[in-house]
């Protein structure tokens, strides 16, 4: 929240409650082991708050701020996202903790109008290569994918991005083929 409020001031924005630092906190913190050093766990949040402010086309950011995070903070200390705080929500094992993990895709297929791009990102990965009952999966699909300032609004253009999300995630990336994958498709759709 600090990062967001610092560099949103270095832009001469006036003061904000950082909402969205917050949802990205969050995000970065179920995504970066708890095992990790301070460092480790305060370097996704400072990154993505800064891309948030200065990778920027017109008045919006252009990456998914906490995916932008995870995976350069990844590169630089050569680590990988963990999805340690929804990996274990499994139907199976803990079946209301995995109908918990479900109540995103209320806010994000229904109050964002974001169904399109999760609809055909989830056709597409469980037609060629995962179960759509995958924890970490449904998290990326609920929380990551629909963010609503780098993902477009028209139902064509959703379908079209959640296709090419879900095709570019198929391909093995370092350090995480679905952060890659999402901020390829933020830069693919950089106008909306």
């Amino acid at each position: 929240m600090g990062t967001d409020l610092l560099f949103a001031r270095l832009r001469g924005k006036p003061f904000f409650f950082p909402g969205a630092a917050i949802v990205s906190g969050i995000i970065i913190a179920l995504l970066t082991s708890p095992y990790s050093p301070w460092y480790q766990i305060l370097l996704p949040g400072v990154l993505a708050m800064w891309s948030k402010n200065f990778l920027r086309a017109g008045d919006r950011h252009i990456f998914n701020p906490a995916a932008f995070g995870l995976l350069l903070a990844g590169i630089i200390l050569g680590q990988n996202a963990s999805w340690w705080g929804v990996s274990w929500q499994q139907l199976t094992s803990y079946p209301l903790a995995f109908i918990v993990l479900l109540t995103p895709f209320l806010i994000s297929a229904l109050r964002m109008r974001r169904y399109f791009i999760q609809g055909a990102f989830l056709f597409v990965i469980v037609l060629f290569k995962a179960s759509p009952l995958d924890p970490t999966l449904l998290f990326f699909v609920a929380v990551m994918l629909p963010e609503p300032m780098t993902t477009p609004v028209k139902p064509i253009r959703q379908l079209v991005f959640g296709t090419a999300v879900a095709v570019l995630s198929l391909i093995p990336y370092f350090p995480d083929p679905l952060l890659v994958a999402l901020l390829a498709g933020n830069m693919l759709f950089i106008k909306q």
